[in-house]
């Protein structure tokens, strides 16, 4: 079984040294590294012809558009093999990262991708909190992730995280990654539509908390941001998954989910109740949230209606 690895990069020179090294100390080597990277980020050029890269199986993907979706496209395109492992950047894979991958895949040839657990420590601290459900989406629309949280089983999911993740190439190449979602930097909700775009074609995917990853969450670029409010990146995130997740449910389920989404909504996009849950804090900013959900719901339902 070959096992392909693709890292789609931008301006993160440190992190994706960080990472190569990593993968360079895999227990089961990668077949072929591929990287995408942009023509004009010189730094990660630099990266990829120094020590870091020598001895891998490198493979250099240039992509000269923006946006997560144009990049990994072309590197699925560039991809060779049995299973690719899609990774980030600010990762740093465990040392029997590939190997336990190609040990799942072997063992149930029903599963069309395989995934596990982002470690991420905040100030120093890891994130650690005990969860029972990860990568579900219930049956009104809410998507429960948790990917990076501990729990000590492994379960059959709806959708794996971009930063550990990997798939059956062959199936992969036939969907291919959605070109509708919306955003000039690392496009919300792939994950999402991948995920269940192969649960409709009758795939199963399997989260396992021991295929695991370090991740270290690195400057963003284009539409987001970790810090400042982006009401760009507000509607885009919600355009996405409101596109994404209209397709997938069925019959009254996708009202239920228009009127959570708008009545209730999360954290990231504000529904009346978060508004009003975090408008002491925020005071105005909690409003241009909640006005930025309505509008990106409102494209989506636009989106989903034109497809």
């Amino acid at each position: 079984m070959r096992v392909s690895v693709m890292i789609p990069t931008y301006r993160r020179p440190k992190d994706l040294e960080r990472c190569l090294r990593a993968l360079g100390d895999q227990c089961r080597a990668a077949d072929e590294i591929i990287v995408v990277a942009r023509r004009d980020d010189l730094e990660t050029h630099d990266v990829l012809n120094g020590d870091a890269a020598t001895s891998l199986p490198l493979r250099v993907v240039i992509v000269d558009l923006p946006g997560l979706v144009t990049a990994m496209n072309l590197g699925l395109d560039a991809a060779d093999g049995d299973i690719l492992a899609i990774t980030d950047d600010d990762s740093a894979p465990f040392p029997d990262w590939l190997q336990r991958i190609e040990e799942v895949f072997q063992m149930d040839q029903t599963l069309a991708g395989v995934g596990g657990r982002d470690l991420i420590r905040q100030n120093g601290t890891l994130l650690d909190d005990p969860v029972r459900r990860v990568g579900q989406v219930l049956w009104y629309g809410k998507v429960i992730a948790n990917h990076h949280l501990r729990t000590n089983k492994a379960q059959f999911v709806d959708l794996l995280k971009g930063v550990n993740g990997a798939y059956r190439l062959s199936v992969l190449k036939e969907i291919g990654f959605d070109r509708r979602l919306r955003g000039r930097g690392a496009q919300w909700h792939w994950e999402l539509s991948l995920g269940l775009s192969l649960h409709q074609r009758g795939w199963r995917l399997l989260y396992d908390p021991e295929i695991r990853v370090n991740h270290y969450p690195g400057k963003l670029f284009g539409d987001r941001s970790r810090d400042v409010y982006n009401l760009e990146e507000v509607r885009n995130r919600c355009h996405n998954e409101t596109l994404v997740l209209l397709g997938y449910l069925q019959g009254i389920s996708r009202l239920i989910f228009l009127i959570w989404a708008i009545l209730i909504g999360t954290s990231e996009c504000y529904g009346v109740v978060q508004m009003l849950r975090y408008a002491p804090k925020e005071k105005k900013q909690a409003l241009a949230k909640f006005r930025d959900n309505f509008y990106g719901r409102y494209m989506g339902v636009r989106s989903w209606l034109r497809h």
